[in-house]
């Protein structure tokens, strides 16, 4: 892809206040049931010890949260300082009472010792990173022998008619409703670009291996218009 890592910040930012609403719009809220879909097949329990990353404004984070109790920190990382500050105005008043803390940072670099989580997620997030294989090795580093990496992604759909439907709506409907929505052409011909330059289901899982992780696979989700891919670091 052509764009700088300044082109991408500049692009989220952009959108940051509005980024929420519009991705509700674009997938008729859907992305909400395929969050829920990927927090539970992390298997989460009562006060482990969780990482969101490309966290955004924090929907991941809501559901985590609730998953480990009160007493227990959900820590998120993104890169984008805008979309963090939205994160916090939501979290703040939907969260009272559970403990969070976004901080901005590099997936690539992350800013954590070996064997720091039980699990880490990544929602719509890893195709944003310029070197996404480095990130995988990452979340392999920080998290714990067991702990398990669970990345929800956008993806292509297979079945003949749909994808042809669905491409037809993912590369030319789309772009004119985000622009329509935010002012911004540029950010939404990103994400159709992003999503169309993303390496395949298959290639995914693959890297997961490569890097060292156990038990990898993933799950297809409406149709394969998205998917929950997973791992485990072995013991």
């Amino acid at each position: 892809m052509s764009e700088t890592i300044t082109d991408v910040q500049g692009i989220f930012s952009s959108i940051a206040t509005k980024y929420d609403k519009l991705n509700a719009i674009l997938t008729l809220n859907i992305d909400k049931l395929w969050r829920k879909k990927a927090v539970k097949l992390c298997n989460i329990k009562e006060n482990d010890k969780v990482l969101d990353l490309c966290c955004g404004t924090g929907k991941m984070i809501e559901l985590e949260c609730r998953a480990v109790g009160e007493s227990t920190m959900v820590v998120g990382l993104d890169f984008n300082k805008e979309m963090i500050n939205v994160g916090y105005k939501k979290l703040n008043k939907s969260l009272r009472g559970y403990k969070f803390n976004l901080i901005q940072g590099d997936a690539t670099e992350l800013p954590f010792e070996d064997n720091s989580f039980h699990c880490i997620t990544i929602a719509f997030g890893l195709r944003n990173v310029p070197n996404k294989i480095k990130a995988i090795s990452e979340m392999y580093r920080v998290l714990k022998p067991g702990g398990k990496v669970v990345c929800l992604e956008l993806s292509k759909p297979k079945m003949p008619v749909f994808r042809n439907v669905y491409n037809l709506y993912f590369n030319f409907v789309l772009p004119v409703i985000g622009y329509l929505g935010t002012q911004d052409k540029a950010a939404y011909n990103y994400l159709r670009d992003s999503v169309n330059d993303f390496m395949t289901k298959k290639q995914l899982r693959h890297e997961f291996e490569n890097v060292g992780f156990e038990n990898s696979g993933f799950k297809s989700l409406t149709c394969g218009i998205a998917s929950i891919h997973y791992g485990i670091k072995p013991l």
